[in-house]
């Protein structure tokens, strides 16, 4: 994984526990549940794409067939995320289910987030110095 990857990865753990406190001190559901969890989608289809690539750069046989499973695993790991979270916010948190499933999805693109995050404050520094 180069470096940069793995940057990413570690800003992306430290915004799902930083979002995971936040939300249980303010006592915010959408963040220390649904946040949570989607960061941990987030978090799992980023190392299941990086171990996907490799396999497909080493073992070149159907390549674009294994692109295709690989693709399908990391759709299925983000229903049955979704599929949870909506099944558990509608037992335990019966006034929070379209919220959590929101926040869901938005801690899903985690990764992202963080990539957004190093790239402005990047800009930030060399504006600075």
């Amino acid at each position: 994984m180069s470096s940069e990857i793995k940057k990413n990865y570690k800003l992306s753990i430290y915004i799902t526990i930083i979002a995971f406190f936040i939300g249980l001190v303010f006592k915010i559901v959408e963040l220390y549940f649904g946040f949570f969890v989607g960061g941990i989608i987030s978090l799992i289809n980023v190392r299941l794409l990086i171990s996907g690539i490799n396999k497909i750069m080493y073992f070149k046989s159907n390549a674009k067939l294994r692109g295709n499973f690989e693709l399908w695993k990391r759709l299925l790991v983000f229903c049955i995320g979704m599929f949870l979270v909506g099944k558990i916010s509608q037992r335990y948190f019966a006034d929070h289910v379209s919220t959590n499933l929101l926040f869901t999805g938005i801690g899903a693109t985690n990764y992202k987030i963080a990539i957004i995050l190093r790239n402005c404050s990047k800009k930030i520094k060399k504006k600075l110095f």
